[in-house]
């Protein structure tokens, strides 16, 4: 498996959690209006942004040719963790969230 690609997929799954999250989030503004429930919708907000980023990030260096073909291999993996990982954490959060 292309571990390049599957950051960029599990980039957008993680796009996917948040938006279930903050629109939770948002539903629980409107319900409590507090700084804590605008900060969470923040920075999950934030969160979007981060990912989006990722996904453009990827999808440049895969356009960007066999010159840094190498770095990429190496960083891809590592990448792909961290996003494996975040998706975990966003799953986890959005079924806590949604209780």
């Amino acid at each position: 498996m292309d571990f390049m690609l599957a950051a960029a997929v599990a980039a957008l799954l993680n796009i996917g959690l948040l938006g279930g999250i903050v629109a939770t989030y948002i539903q629980n503004m409107r319900l409590i209006r507090s700084y804590f429930t605008i900060g969470l919708v923040v920075v999950a907000s934030l969160f979007v942004v981060q990912n989006i980023v990722i996904v453009i990030f990827w999808s440049t260096l895969y356009m960007a040719g066999p010159s840094i073909k190498n770095i990429i291999d190496a960083a891809a993996p590592y990448l792909f963790a961290i996003n494996v990982a975040q998706s975990a954490a966003l799953a986890v959060l959005l079924w806590i969230t949604r209780r």
